[in-house]
This record gives C-alpha cells, sequence and structure tokens, in this order.
C-alpha cells in the first residue's frame, strides 16, 4: 500500500513540475521596443543608469522600464505625457505616470524621458498617451501608442 502511495505521491509532483506554466504578464523579449508616428517616437527600454534611490524591480509584483519621448514633427506645446496598464477583469485603465512639459521641439536635445518606471508583471497593455498643441495653436491633439503582448 505504501508503494502506490508512494508511486501515486510521485507520479503527481512529475506531472505538476513538468505542466508548463502559462504566463501572460507583459514582458518586452526585445528592448528596446519602439513604435513611431509622424509627431512622436515612444521607445521603452531597460533601466539604465540607475541610483540608489531608484525603484527596484520587485519579482512576481512589477518590473522598471524607462521610457523616452522625442518629437519628430512640428514643435509642441504645453505636452502631457500619460502612462495607462490595463487591469485583469475590468475595463478601467490604471495610471502609472503623468507629467507635462511646457514645450518639446524636434530639435531638443533633452526628450522627454522616464528613467524608472513601474509596470505591474500582470499587466497586458501599456498605453502612452501624448497631447498637445501644435505652436500658435489653441486646438489641442492626441495620439496614443500601445504596446502590448504578443
Amino acid at each position: 500500500m505504501r508503494k502506490y502511495l508512494f508511486l501515486f505521491s510521485f507520479a503527481t509532483m512529475v506531472f505538476a513540475f513538468s505542466t508548463a506554466i502559462n504566463a501572460h504578464a507583459l514582458m518586452f523579449d526585445q528592448l528596446p521596443a519602439t513604435q513611431k508616428s509622424d509627431q512622436w517616437s515612444v521607445e521603452i527600454d531597460k533601466v539604465k543608469n540607475s541610483q540608489p534611490d531608484d525603484m527596484k524591480p520587485k519579482k512576481g509584483v512589477y518590473q522598471t522600464y524607462a521610457l523616452t519621448i522625442q518629437n519628430t514633427k512640428n514643435d509642441a506645446s504645453d505636452v502631457k505625457v500619460e502612462l495607462f496598464r490595463d487591469e485583469e477583469n475590468t475595463t478601467t485603465k490604471y495610471g502609472i505616470v503623468k507629467t507635462d512639459r511646457e514645450t518639446l521641439s524636434k530639435n531638443d536635445e533633452h526628450p522627454f524621458h522616464f528613467a524608472n518606471f513601474p509596470l505591474a508583471e500582470k499587466a497586458k497593455e501599456l498605453e502612452v498617451v501624448i497631447t498637445w498643441k501644435e505652436k500658435g495653436s489653441d486646438r489641442n491633439y492626441q495620439e496614443r501608442f500601445t504596446f502590448s503582448q504578443d
């Protein structure tokens, strides 16, 4: 009887450990990941030049990434950048980062740069929303860049 119990337990453990676990987290296989439009270039990359005070990744909870946004066309003013992630079992998106910049020119030496932001490992989608006005205009423009898991 003990022999059968041992074999059953052993077979159960072998099956449990050999079964592939499907993780659906938003993990970037290749970094940098870049998306472009006529007006913007958005790049997600690994955190570089990490400082001691910077947020560190927490295994099983979140990873940290860097984000760079460059203007590639017309000068922009009142530039706002917001990052959102999805949440399991809801259509609501959760804000991660929000920042403003008075102007952002095509020739700026210092583009928008988030050196270190967290992204939940359970997230399947990261949405970057850029809102701006063109120089000399009061009209708002907006573009969305969505980075998704395949």
